[in-house]
C-alpha cells in the first residue's frame, strides 16, 4: 500500500494500469540503462546497436502495456458489474472457479451481487407484503367505522331526543343524568369512528388538498376558539403569537385540523394550570407554525409511540384513537411539508411544522 499511495499522490496517467506501467517500465529499464553505461564506456559508440536497443525497448514497453491491459482485465470487469449493478440492479455473467487471486476477484464479485439481489428481492417481497396487510387492515378500519356510523346515529338522536324531553319528563333524576351519560359517550366514539376514517383516506391517498394562500392568524384564533371552553374548563392559557398578514400556500381546512388536532392534544396533555402558544415566522420561502406547551413533556420513548398509528402514552388518563398526530403528519405532508414533534421530561412539547410561503 505505501508504493500504491506514493504513485497516487504523483498523479501517474491511466490510472490503475498507469502504476502498474511506472513499476514495470523502472524494473526493466534501470538495469538496462546500467548495462549500457558499461558497455559503452571504454569503446565509441555503436549507434546501429543503441537504434536496435531502443527499438526493441520501446517494442516491449507497448507490448508490456497490452500485457499488463489484458491481465488487469478481472479488475475492470469487476468494476463494471458491480456499477452495472448500482445502475440498474442487471446482474453479471463473470467467470467463475479460476484458482488466482483475479479469479477469485471475479467469482467473489459474482457470488456477492448474486446473494446482494437475492437478498433485495425477498426484502421487497416481504416489504410488498407488508403495505399490503397495512392496506388490507385500514381498509377493514374504514369498512367497520363506516358500518358503525349507522347505529351510532340513532342512539345519539334518541338521546339527543331524551334530553329535550318533548313527551314530558323522564321522571327520576338519575334517568337525565344516564341519558347525558349516553350522549356524551355516543358522541366520543363518534370522534373516534370519524378519526379513523379520515386516517384510513389519507392512507389510501384518496384526500385532495386545495393550496392557496390562507393568512395563519385567523386560522389559528379560529382553532384556539373552537377549544377556548375546554381549556377553559382545564385552567389552561391558550395564546396566539402569529403575525397579521402572514400567510401559507395551504388547503385552509386542512391547516385548521391540523391547529385543532395540535392545539387540543396540547390542551388534553399539559395539565391544569400551563400555558399552550401558537407562534408562527416565516423563513426562506418556508412558513413554520409551532404549537408549544409548559406541560410535563415526554420521554424519547413516550414520543416515538405518541407518532405512531394508534399509539397511546400511558398513564395520561385520556382517551383516543392515537391518530391525532399521525393525521398532523400525513395533513401537514400532503401539501408539502414536514412535521417534528419535540419534547423532553420537564421541560413540555414543542409540535413544529412548515409549509410553503405564500
Amino acid at each position: 500500500m505505501p508504493l500504491y499511495f506514493v504513485l497516487h499522490r504523483l498523479r501517474v496517467p491511466f490510472g490503475y494500469l498507469g502504476k502498474f506501467f511506472v513499476v514495470a517500465f523502472l524494473a526493466i529499464h534501470l538495469p538496462l540503462v546500467s548495462a549500457l553505461f558499461l558497455l559503452l564506456r571504454d569503446r565509441p559508440a555503436d549507434w546501429t546497436l543503441l537504434g536496435v536497443l531502443l527499438a526493441a525497448t520501446l517494442l516491449g514497453t507497448i507490448l508490456s502495456l497490452l500485457g499488463m491491459r489484458a491481465l488487469l482485465d478481472p479488475v475492470r470487469l469487476s468494476e463494471v458489474a458491480l456499477r452495472a449493478y448500482e445502475a440498474d440492479e442487471s446482474l453479471p455473467d463473470l467467470p467463475v472457479g479460476l484458482p488466482d487471486m483475479a479469479g477469485r476477484l471475479m467469482t467473489t464479485a459474482q457470488e456477492t451481487l448474486a446473494s446482494l439481489d437475492t437478498a433485495l428481492v425477498a426484502a421487497r417481497g416481504a416489504q410488498q407484503e407488508a403495505m399490503n396487510a397495512v392496506r388490507r387492515r385500514e381498509r377493514a378500519l374504514a369498512e367497520v367505522t363506516h358500518e358503525l356510523r349507522t347505529p351510532l346515529n340513532a342512539v345519539l338522536g334518541f338521546a339527543e331526543l331524551l334530553q329535550m324531553q318533548p313527551h314530558g319528563p323522564l321522571g327520576h333524576k338519575l334517568y337525565a343524568e344516564f341519558v347525558n351519560d349516553i350522549a356524551e359517550g355516543g358522541q366520543h366514539m363518534l370522534a373516534l369512528i370519524e378519526d379513523v376514517q379520515r386516517f384510513a383516506v389519507l392512507q389510501e391517498g384518496r384526500t385532495a388538498v386545495d393550496p392557496r394562500p390562507v393568512e395563519l392568524a385567523p386560522v389559528a384564533e379560529r382553532a384556539a376558539r373552537l377549544l377556548r371552553a375546554e381549556a377553559a374548563s382545564r385552567d389552561i392559557e391558550v395564546r396566539i403569537r402569529v403575525p397579521p398578514g402572514l400567510q401559507a400556500l395551504a388547503d385552509s381546512r386542512s391547516l385548521l385540523q391540523i391547529l385543532l388536532n395540535l392545539v387540543g392534544n396540547a390542551v388534553k396533555y399539559a395539565g391544569p394550570g400551563c400555558r399552550v402558544a401558537i407562534a408562527a415566522e416565516r423563513t426562506e420561502g418556508l412558513v413554520t407554525v409551532r404549537v408549544a406547551d409548559t406541560g410535563p413533556g415526554l420521554t424519547p420513548e413516550e414520543l416515538t409511540i405518541a407518532l405512531e398509528p394508534f399509539g397511546r402514552v400511558k398513564g395520561t388518563g385520556e382517551r383516543g384513537t392515537g391518530l391525532g398526530l399521525p393525521l398532523v403528519r400525513a395533513l401537514v405532508e400532503l401539501q408539502g411539508g414536514q412535521f417534528t414533534l419535540e419534547s423532553a421530561p420537564g421541560r413540555g412539547t414543542t409540535a413544529r411544522f412548515t409549509l410553503p410561503a405564500a
